[in-house]
């Protein structure tokens, strides 16, 4: 499922943080950011990204340091001393003020309240998420690992039912963080909006009484009993000429093969929510399952 997102994705930045500081404040760009020092110290010396450089912009007065009109290049670590004891640090960013569109991407294999997330933002260097349950209660915060631009993470609601209607979407809150610039957003969704199942499995070709007969499984992650989570199937096959041709079957587990086909495979989706299929399952040849000769009659 895709979920688009309206984001802040326009400020450039090296890629240097590799997780969320200790110690974060987000201030509005060319508005003031005054950072207090966590200290009984009533004068203390600052530093920005570990160097001592006095700027116009910078005013100290004792413990709080006052960005007079927050910019990119104000933006960094802020670390407070007394002498050469380090007593506090500080991490500066800008709000985001630039929107782009972004997609993130959910997908859940069953209704068992969990799920994975992927989008991404070649712009920030990592991710934090955090889930609001179904009953109302807040997740941790999650790490989000990130690999060349994109990021992604599994999440999990341990109060989802299954077999409850799903009155209230979960809501999934992330934030992100690059060298200079934050950005916070939160997607809501429905389980059922999100599910696609894996591919049914077990396969088999069985000839019984002249015809041959397909049979297969439910996939392994789908929730039971079947009579509750019914699904649809989609066979496919491959005719001698190339072209393939399709049927469909809502609650049964084995039919009678198409005549003539050469090979099948199958998919499914939940017939009462969502509308995505799984991925097909691996092509199951029938060449080979048929009788030949005069001694198969």
């Amino acid at each position: 499922m895709l979920l688009l997102v309206g984001l802040v994705l326009c400020l450039a930045s090296a890629r240097a943080l590799t997780t969320f500081p200790q110690k974060l404040q987000v201030g509005n760009l060319d508005e003031d950011v005054v950072v207090t020092c966590n200290t009984s110290e009533q004068q203390v010396t600052w530093t920005l990204n570990g160097e001592l450089e006095p700027m116009a912009e910078l005013v100290a007065e004792g413990r709080t340091l006052t960005i007079l009109g927050l910019d990119l290049p104000a933006a960094g670590n802020y670390s407070c001393w007394a002498g050469s004891v380090l007593l506090d640090t500080t991490y500066v960013v800008v709000r985001s003020t630039c929107k782009e569109r972004m997609n993130v991407s959910c997908q859940a294999e069953s209704y068992r309240g969990s799920f994975r997330c992927s989008w991404r933002a070649p712009s920030f260097s990592v991710f934090r998420a955090r889930l609001t349950r179904s009953n109302g209660s807040f997740g941790d915060w999650v790490h989000v690992a990130g690999r060349g631009g994109g990021f992604s993470a599994s999440f999990a609601d341990p109060s989802f039912c299954p077999f409850a209607e799903e009155l209230h979407p979960l809501q999934l809150h992330l934030e992100g963080l690059s060298d200079n610039s934050f950005l916070s957003f939160t997607i809501h969704f429905f389980i059922r909006d999100i599910v696609r199942p894996d591919p049914p499995q077990e396969l088999t070709v069985r000839r019984r009484g002249g015809r041959l007969y397909l049979a297969w499984a439910p996939p392994a992650s789908w929730p039971l009993p079947k009579s509750y989570f019914a699904l649809l199937y989609r066979l496919q096959y491959e005719l001698p000429d190339g072209a393939q041709a399709d049927e469909y079957l809502e609650g049964r587990e084995e039919t009678s093969l198409r005549e003539g086909a050469r090979r099948v495979r199958i998919s499914c989706r939940d017939p009462n929510a969502s509308p995505t299929w799984s991925p097909w399952s691996a092509w199951r040849d029938l060449e080979t399952a048929r009788p030949r000769g005069p001694a198969a009659r």
